[in-house]
C-alpha cells in the first residue's frame, strides 16, 4: 500500500506537458482531491467507495474544462452511459460516503495495529502505521481525515497454502476480489488480481505468495480483529 507523491508527479508532468491523471478509487474524494495537487483529470471506480454497497457498477471522470470535449465525445461513441438505477444508487451511496469512511478508516487503523502485533504476521502494509515508509506523505496529503481503509499484510513463512487456509478460516471478513463495500473483504493477490505475472515479477512489486489484502468494512472493530486472529491462529506454528 504505497502512497504516490502527487506533487512531485503533477510538476513532472507539467514539466514536459503531459496530462496528469490520477485514480482515486482508494482514497475517494474525502480523503484526497487530486486536482488540488495538479490533476488534469480524477477518476474513480464509484462501484466501490462511492457505491459503497457492492450493488452497482459505475466510474466517473472529473477533468479539466478543455478536456472534457473529448471525453464527451468518447462516452457518446461507446455508450458509456450509466444507467437511471445505477446512477441513484450512487447518489444514495454519496449520502453516507463520509460517515462510512470516518468509520472504516478507524476500524483499519485498529486492525493494522493489531495484525502487526500477531507473532504470525511479518509485516503489515498500511500508512497509518508510523514506520510505514510513506507515513509521512499520507499524513501531509491527506490531514487529519484518516489514512484509507485499504491494508494488506504478510503471513510470516507463508505461501499458497497458507494464504488459502487463512481466508478459509476465516468467519466474518468475506474473500472477494473487491473492494470499498460496507462487508470487510479478503483477497489472495498472488492468486487474484496478479496470477498472470509469474512469482519472480511478482516480487519484484512486493506481492509474495503470503500476501493478503484487506479492504475494511463497517463492522465492529473488536469483532474484525477476533476474526482475523482467529484465522491466523490456526495457521501452522514454524518455531
Amino acid at each position: 500500500m504505497r502512497v504516490a507523491d502527487l506533487t512531485a508527479i503533477g510538476e513532472a508532468a507539467s514539466s514536459v506537458g503531459s496530462v496528469f491523471i490520477v485514480d482515486n478509487t482508494f482514497p475517494t474524494p474525502y480523503l484526497c482531491r487530486p486536482a488540488e495537487f495538479g490533476a488534469h483529470m480524477v477518476v474513480h471506480s464509484a462501484t466501490k467507495y462511492i457505491g459503497g454497497h457492492g450493488d452497482m457498477t459505475a466510474g466517473v471522470v472529473a477533468a479539466r474544462a478543455d478536456l472534457l470535449p473529448a471525453l464527451r465525445l468518447v462516452a457518446r461513441l461507446t455508450g458509456a452511459t450509466l444507467s437511471p438505477f445505477d446512477a441513484w444508487l450512487g447518489l444514495r451511496g454519496l449520502r453516507t460516503l463520509e460517515l462510512r469512511l470516518v468509520r472504516q478508516f478507524a476500524n483499519a487503523m485498529a486492525v493494522a495495529t493489531a495484525l502487526a502485533a500477531h507473532p504470525k504476521v511479518a509485516r503489515v502494509h498500511y500508512p497509518g502505521l508510523p514506520d510505514h515508509p510513506h507515513h509521512a506523505l499520507a499524513s501531509s496529503m491527506f490531514g487529519d481525515r484518516g489514512f484509507g481503509a485499504m491494508l494488506a499484510f504478510e503471513i510470516r513463512d507463508g505461501g499458497v497454502p497458507d494464504a488459502r487456509l487463512l481466508l478459509d478460516a476465516l468467519r466474518l471478513v468475506l474473500p472477494a476480489p473487491t473492494l470499498g463495500d460496507v462487508y470487510s473483504l479478503a483477497m489472495h493477490p498472488a492468486s487474484a488480481s496478479h496470477r498472470g505475472l509469474t512469482p519472480e515479477d511478482r516480487a519484484k512489486i512486493g506481492i509474495g505468495d503470503g500476501l493478503i489484502r484487506l479492504s475494511i468494512g463497517i463492522e465492529s472493530a473488536s469483532d474484525l480483529i477476533d476474526d482475523l486472529r482467529q484465522a491466523l491462529d490456526q495457521l501452522p506454528s514454524r518455531d
